[in-house]
């Protein structure tokens, strides 16, 4: 195994065990590891490799968020479409949570560093982020649609809203509609939140920074 399919096992591991209040201990010696598990494990490989916006700990820790059962999930039900939408479910939840929560300042740092990664990618500027199109359509907009960028690290660029605002309703509706339905309840959490917005602000300015000395 990879040292990645390795780390992915033990993450696996760690969080499923944790979510059930179970001990656990991170495995060291894979060469016993099933074939079966093995499998999988390379399954998920291939499919945080695809789908790198994707927090690992997030995916993993979905279903034991979403099921009020009392279940534990293998690594089987990892590898199928199914965890994928509890994913998409729990990442929608939490976008409705307050920023200043745990969770929701990790989201806003994998945030950061998608769209740093974006601009490197893209060689465009910071600042150039939130006016950037892909065919025909602000490319944040796809992105936050994908759950790819946290909505309140978009607050953190003055011209968000204003180009939200120059967008069709019923276009944005089909995109984001969540996130447009709830956009005043984001905006006013973003103002009122106190470490959310910090972080957003000192993590674009530090993206600005890195641009500038490269």
């Amino acid at each position: 195994m990879t040292s990645i399919e390795k780390h992915i096992y033990n993450k696996y591991l760690a969080i499923s065990r944790s979510s059930q209040n179970q001990p656990f201990k991170l495995r060291k010696d894979f060469s016993t590891l099933d074939d079966t598990s093995t499998l999988h494990v390379m399954k998920l490989s291939l499919f945080f490799n695809k789908f790198k916006h994707i927090d690992m700990d997030a995916f993993f820790k979905a279903p034991y968020e979403i099921y009020v059962d009392d279940i534990a999930f293998d690594l089987s039900f990892y590898t199928t479409q199914r965890a994928l939408k509890v994913y998409t479910l729990y990442t929608q939840r939490n976008a409705l949570s307050k920023p200043d929560n745990d969770e929701q300042l990790h989201d806003i740092k994998r945030s950061l560093k998608y769209i740093l990664s974006f601009c490197v990618h893209n060689k465009i500027k910071i600042t150039e982020y939130i006016d950037h199109m892909t065919n025909g359509t602000y490319t944040f907009l796809l992105h936050l649609k994908e759950h790819k960028v946290n909505i309140y690290t978009l607050f953190g660029f003055p011209n968000f809203e204003q180009n939200l605002s120059s967008i069709e309703r019923e276009l944005l509706k089909f995109i984001a509609g969540g996130y447009i339905e709830n956009i005043s309840t984001f905006r006013t959490n973003y103002i009122s939140s106190s470490r959310a917005k910090s972080l957003v602000k000192q993590g674009l300015l530090k993206i600005q920074e890195i641009q500038q000395k490269s």
